[in-house]
């Protein structure tokens, strides 16, 4: 049994029956939006928990990549097999995403390559921001009506829910990376979910700032 927690109105979180990355599952009238997808294997508990809201494989209309580690994006071949989604990556990490999936750009009949900036009709526009560092091509979403961000591995939180940097073993630039997270700083949200570790739905900004205050600017 796919075991779900209910995060925000309408987002929902998968890590039971899945491996890899936090999935992030957003249900709306107009269909399903899949933020990550998790390592290879991970389909099945992503569509059994689908199913269990439902809905169904052809109700998924968006799967949002927020890098192309293949803890992020391993099972997109299969959940390309059973849905017609748009698939969104930014561009500059579409190299990893063939790397790591066997999938070539050409495999891919609706992807949608992002720069940063685009804002995505799902909540009520969802806007997404380049921050590289992690990889070329890492991006969060924001919601500046409900004051929220989706960080993938831009930003992370431990057990103790404390948010932190990602694994500098797996960070391509850390310099780009701070600088990133220097940037999503100057934004207004109260709940940050992250890619790995648990969400924060209380003061998430006064946590990064503190993030930042204790390891940048000294």
């Amino acid at each position: 049994m796919v075991i779900e927690l209910l995060v925000l109105p309408n987002i929902y979180i998968l890590r039971k029956n899945v491996r890899g990355a936090n999935i992030y599952v957003i249900e709306e009238d107009e269909g399903i939006t899949i933020v990550d997808c998790g390592f290879e294997g991970s389909d099945e508990g992503i569509l059994d928990f689908i199913e269990s809201l439902g809905s169904s494989p052809e109700d998924i209309r968006y799967i949002i990549l927020t890098h192309a580690h293949p803890d992020h994006v391993g099972s997109l071949p299969e959940l390309i097999d059973v849905s017609d989604a748009t698939i969104f990556i930014h561009e500059s990490d579409i190299p990893l995403l063939e790397r790591f999936t066997m999938l070539k750009r050409d495999d891919i009949s609706n992807l949608k390559p992002l720069r940063g900036g685009e804002v995505l009709e799902i909540l009520e526009g969802l806007e997404v921001i380049h921050a590289p560092g992690h990889t070329d091509g890492s991006i969060v979403l924001y919601n500046r009506e409900k004051s929220f961000i989706i960080t993938g591995d831009v930003l992370v939180t431990d057990k103790e829910g404390y948010v932190t940097f990602p694994k500098q073993e797996y960070t391509k630039d850390m310099n780009r990376e701070i600088e990133s997270v220097k940037n999503l700083a100057k934004l207004d949200f109260e709940a940050l979910l992250p890619g790995h570790g648990p969400p924060i739905t209380e003061d998430a900004k006064i946590k990064v700032l503190n993030l930042l205050k204790k390891y940048v600017e000294k």
